[in-house]
């Protein structure tokens, strides 16, 4: 694999504004309403985790490939995707004030499914406690069950990303085809 380090530094601002944006309605149940602000270890946690996935996203679009070439149909597929899973965090962001429309945003039910996943794993492995539990003060948080969590919530809605734009993908190449066949051209 060859990396691409012109590109890299293009990547990491693109993926930061991306993964940021994205990441605001996590941040703003998890700080607001779970009370984690109180606790610096469950903020840099969270800032770490958010860290990761932009250097992860810049690696991987980086590397010399279709994610590379801005033509590519994977990487505008992906670009797409990435466009609407920020119209969505906007959206969300206008809702959480509200409380009970937070049930509607994508990143809560994630947030839950991270956490009962690996309060599950940790059952499973014979814990005596959840490995992760929010506490109603929230200054008790510690780092490694808030990294563990967010990393697996950021996982899930990089899914939901992969989602998206596998849709978009599709939808492209309908577009492309219909464009190719109305100018006479074979795809």
């Amino acid at each position: 694999m060859n990396f691409d380090s012109f590109v890299f530094p293009r990547q990491l601002r693109y993926w930061s504004l991306h993964c940021l944006l994205n990441a605001a309605p996590s941040l703003g149940i998890a700080l607001g309403w779970l009370g984690l602000w109180k606790s610096p270890s469950a903020v840099a946690a969270m800032f770490t985790a958010i860290a990761t996935f932009i250097v992860l996203y810049a690696t991987l679009t980086s590397l010399r490939g279709p994610l590379t070439d801005p033509d590519h149909l994977l990487s505008r597929a992906l670009k797409l995707g990435a466009r609407i899973r920020g119209w969505i965090s906007g959206i969300s962001l206008l809702v959480l004030p509200t409380g009970i429309f937070m049930m509607f945003t994508p990143d809560y039910w994630c947030g839950l499914l991270s956490i009962s996943l690996l309060n599950g794993a940790a059952r499973f492995l014979g814990a005596s406690r959840p490995f992760f539990q929010p506490e109603p003060d929230g200054a008790t948080a510690s780092f490694l069950p808030v990294y563990a969590t967010t990393l697996l919530e950021g996982f899930i809605l990089s899914f939901l990303l992969l989602m998206i734009a596998f849709f978009a993908l599709v939808f492209l190449q309908m577009r492309d085809r219909r464009r190719a066949f109305a100018i006479g051209v074979s795809p």
